[in-house]
């Protein structure tokens, strides 16, 4: 009886003990103590660490062009050229000579201002020589009425495919000199009852790019073979508008035409460098004024973390940031950016800085421009929330 009476009592004594493991101040030995907390804190930008540059978009990378006729849009046109069509087509394993039965043009608006009344699209041809390099008066000087291909009124709604077929008489507008060497090249103004704007496809959109095609029949060939088709793509895409002038150096640019991007340095302490877990970070920013676009369209705002410090050349993390969507009328905005600031942590972190590019460079009318540290207020701020580690007092 003395024995059990014994086994009985230590149970209750280690039991009391195990149920004191959680508390606070007890058991020192075995355990931290305390419940998890959670904390907040806000980190402002590095003064005079952010900055923007220019001029990084190769046109090839272009998802859109852009027409506009003045107001809040400016004045934009585009420019398309396409690849040779050549002189033969292949029918039968065989080079043929051929005769034109009718040609069409194919063009994608992918958005485009629905506010205003009679939208008209003017398609041009212009000389083949044309490139980037030609400014808006030189480029509108050749857009003469004898150089216009058609007028196209409200070809869609907001956006969509649109054909301009040309047979019989019309296809002489379309005919090539020697000196063509089977090249078509366009221009596309916009016009309508007040400023107006559309974004036009380019072959990087997929299935917006603008086309040329041709019907044709084959020459020396049975009848059974003798109407087919040639699909030209373009090969040169732009935008040609006014020269624009610099963002103040107390803005950061993001955007636009030249293509400008902006980084931000933040330092990160410590505390949270070394051992915090992050549960959040909002990245925000504060816009010097709300951002002019066509009603309804959208740009993303992509913020990301470079994967080494070369300055405005640096390469980023693709996939490790955040997103977000601009709207016409936009002003403030923030980004969730919680898997960017934790690879800033640990013993290999990536440099504490946030790049901000548009998803769709050079191609949207969305410009933002945000306030920096060198602005009279609103410098561009993380909020961050964390959990530092085993809840240590006074960590």
């Amino acid at each position: 009886m003395r024995l059990t009476a014994a086994v009985v009592a230590l149970a209750i004594v280690v039991a009391a003990c195990t149920e004191q493991l959680t508390t606070p101040g007890t058991c020192p030995t075995f355990c931290p103590g305390g419940q998890t907390s959670f904390r907040d804190t806000v980190l402002s930008a590095v003064p005079d660490g952010d900055s923007s540059f220019t001029g990084y978009l190769a046109g090839a990378n272009l998802v859109s062009v852009l027409a506009s006729s003045g107001g809040q849009y400016g004045e934009n046109r585009a420019v398309i050229r396409f690849l040779p069509r050549g002189d033969s087509v292949l029918v039968a394993d065989t080079n043929r000579a051929f005769t034109v039965d009718s040609m069409t043009l194919q063009f994608g608006i992918q958005a485009r201002d629905t506010t205003v009344s009679n939208f008209v699209l003017e398609i041009y041809r212009l000389p083949r020589t044309v490139d980037s390099a030609i400014g808006l008066d030189s480029l509108d000087a050749l857009m003469t009425p004898a150089n216009l291909l058609a007028e196209v009124s409200n070809p869609v709604g907001f956006s969509g495919i649109f054909h301009v077929t040309f047979s019989g008489d019309s296809l002489a507008r379309l005919a090539f000199a020697p000196a063509d060497s089977e090249i078509l090249e366009v221009g596309l103004r916009v016009r309508a009852d007040g400023p107006t704007a559309a974004r036009i496809g380019t072959p990087p959109s997929g299935t917006n790019a603008p086309t040329l095609g041709t019907y044709v029949t084959a020459i020396g060939v049975p009848d059974s073979l003798k109407t087919t088709s040639k699909t030209t793509i373009s090969d040169l895409f732009f935008t040609v508008g006014p020269s624009v002038a610099n963002t103040p150096s107390s803005l950061l640019a993001v955007g636009g035409i030249p293509v400008a991007r902006s980084f931000i340095r933040f330092a990160l302490p410590p505390y949270l460098r070394d051992s915090a877990t992050i549960i959040r970070a909002t990245l925000e920013l504060h816009g010097d004024q709300p951002v002019i676009g066509i009603p309804a369209d959208t740009a993303q705002l992509v913020a990301n973390t470079l994967l080494a410090d070369f300055g405005e050349k640096s390469p980023v993390i693709v996939g490790l940031g955040g997103v977000a969507t601009l709207l016409p009328g936009t002003q403030d905005v923030s980004i969730e950016v919680a898997s960017l600031v934790q690879a800033w942590q640990g013993s290999a972190p990536t440099p504490s800085i946030i790049r901000l590019a548009l998803s769709q460079e050079g191609g949207t009318f969305l410009f933002p421009v945000f306030r920096s540290t060198r602005s009279p207020g609103g410098a561009p701020t993380l909020h961050i929330t964390y959990r530092p580690p085993f809840a240590f007092e006074g960590y």
